[in-house]
């Protein structure tokens, strides 16, 4: 191998940074460090965040717009050297920058920009709406949905042609001209025969992983038997407002529990048409993209898409994240304070980059975001809150914030080495003991994190106990400091 050849940068494009001005609810530029991670963004209603998923999403549109920056700039009158302007820092090349003048994917794409915007996943809880709630009483038929988004770029493994040439391979042989012998129809025939067999294959590839996603969900009870369609057909009438392609439907045939609900949207509950329509879109994009090793950016983008689904059943979503989408780069953005906190507490600290947004009142007068960054690392913030409280002379606020740090590396200790511990649909009922228990066993054999652990356990009866923070305890500062010590070189050594 040459030189040259062992240079190569063969790592996977990421997101290094998004800047947005004029654009939505950011009047002046505000720039969002990702650092080429994944990224959590906890933000007020009306804080902005919906501001940052549009402008990901439109950026890597599957077909860009020139008007939709027009659509979304900042409302407010704005300096006039202020205007819209979107910038995307990758981990490779230039920045990016999209104006009203001109979309960095239109009319020649930047090949980053091209390459993701096949590779990419928007999802709002709008978006979930259109597999279920917005097909009134009726099947949920999923034919639009699939060739427009969903299934629009799989391919064919023999020629590379996928669902969205096919379908404007259909639409392009409509005959314009009716003829007596039948000869205009064998061209709009093939095409229509081709595009079937495509939206077959298709559909055969999509129905198990929407299966394993369902399971994966937390939703086994929940199956996809199949996808029942009629094949699409030209429509050879005699008059032209009847020349139409039939057949287009793709109707999902559900079995939950030995029954198959007509109307799935009448019959199952919230949680489980939400987990329903994340299967189903995740499945579609997974089965569209290549799982080889790229270095192309796959970027999955969710905007507030759990608000139908109770806490027992969120969980779940990220274990499926980090399963299916190990190698996609995620952005996670809510609106829910407490599910955030979830979701820092549980994620590998070194794999993301967690932001609070907040609306303040600018200089001008106008309400503008605050972008405020917020440790990923939740185990050392929260011991660090835990010296603050001590400076605050507030001794028991800094116990308990000792002991949820220790429950909290525990936890995370427990789910990175595939631990087993107690199952609680609140994990504020899950046993600081039982936890403790598991790591015990795991390092037994390793006698530094053995001791480090042990270390703790002198402080476990007035420091680290559910009772600590009760102002009636008795605690003196040197046994508290001791404690938070005690914890934090526990945490250091078991990280080894």
């Amino acid at each position: 191998m040459s030189e040259n050849a062992a240079n190569i940068d063969m790592s996977p494009l990421r997101l290094e940074a998004i800047s947005l001005q004029a654009f939505g609810a950011f009047s002046a530029n505000e720039r969002i460090p990702i650092g080429g991670r994944n990224l959590v963004i906890y933000g007020e209603n009306g804080a902005g965040k919906s501001s940052i998923y549009r402008a990901l999403r439109d950026l890597f549109a599957r077909v860009p717009s020139s008007q939709s920056m027009e659509k979304a700039k900042h409302v407010h009158d704005l300096d006039d050297d202020l205007v819209p302007v979107i910038t995307v820092e990758f981990s490779k090349g230039a920045a990016v920058e999209w104006t009203l003048a001109k979309h960095p994917g239109l009319p020649m794409a930047d090949p980053r920009i091209a390459q993701a915007r096949t590779r990419s996943a928007f999802l709002d809880y709008q978006a979930l709406l259109k597999t279920n709630a917005l097909h009134g009483d009726a099947p949920p038929n999923l034919f639009n949905l699939s060739i427009e988004m969903l299934l629009a770029d799989f391919a064919d493994i023999a020629n590379g042609k996928t669902i969205d040439e096919r379908w404007r391979a259909v639409a392009a042989a409509k005959p314009k001209r009716h003829k007596a012998n039948g000869s205009h129809l064998p061209p709009v025939e093939t095409a229509c025969a081709e595009f079937n067999a495509a939206l077959d294959a298709a559909a055969t590839v999509l129905t198990p992983k929407v299966n394993e996603l369902l399971a994966d969900l937390g939703h086994s009870e929940l199956t996809i038997k199949q996808f029942s369609r009629e094949s699409v057909r030209y429509v050879n009438a005699t008059f032209k407002r009847d020349r139409v392609f039939a057949g287009q439907e793709l109707l999902p045939v559900l079995e939950f529990r030995k029954h198959e609900p007509l109307a799935p949207q009448l019959f199952l509950n919230e949680a489980r048409l939400s987990a329903l329509a994340l299967a189903i879109y995740f499945a579609g994009r997974l089965c569209c993209i290549p799982s080889a090793p790229s270095q192309a950016l796959k970027l999955l983008v969710l905007d507030d898409v759990l608000v139908g689904l109770d806490y027992a059943n969120r969980r779940p979503l990220l274990a499926a994240l980090e399963k299916h989408f190990h190698d996609w780069q995620i952005v996670l953005l809510t609106h829910d304070r407490h599910w955030f906190e979830i979701v820092r507490a549980a994620i590998p600290e070194e794999k993301w980059t967690c932001h609070e947004l907040y609306e303040m009142i600018a200089h001008t007068g106008e309400a503008t975001p605050f972008l405020r960054p917020v440790p990923s690392d939740v185990v050392k913030a929260t011991l660090k809150q835990a010296n603050e409280f001590i400076d605050q002379k507030h001794m028991p606020a800094a116990a308990n914030y000792a002991r949820s740090a220790c429950e909290l590396f525990f936890r995370k200790y427990c789910e990175k080495h595939n631990l087993k511990f107690p199952y609680r649909a609140d994990p504020k009922k899950l046993s600081f003991d039982d936890l403790k228990k598991e790591v015990v066993k795991h390092v037994a054999d390793v006698p530094a994190k053995s001791a480090a652990l042990a270390a703790i356990t002198p402080f476990q009866t007035r420091i680290l106990n559910p009772l600590s923070h009760d102002p009636a305890t008795s605690l003196n500062k040197a046994e508290v400091e001791e404690a938070i010590k005690a914890v934090a070189l526990m945490v250091d050594e078991l990280r080894k």
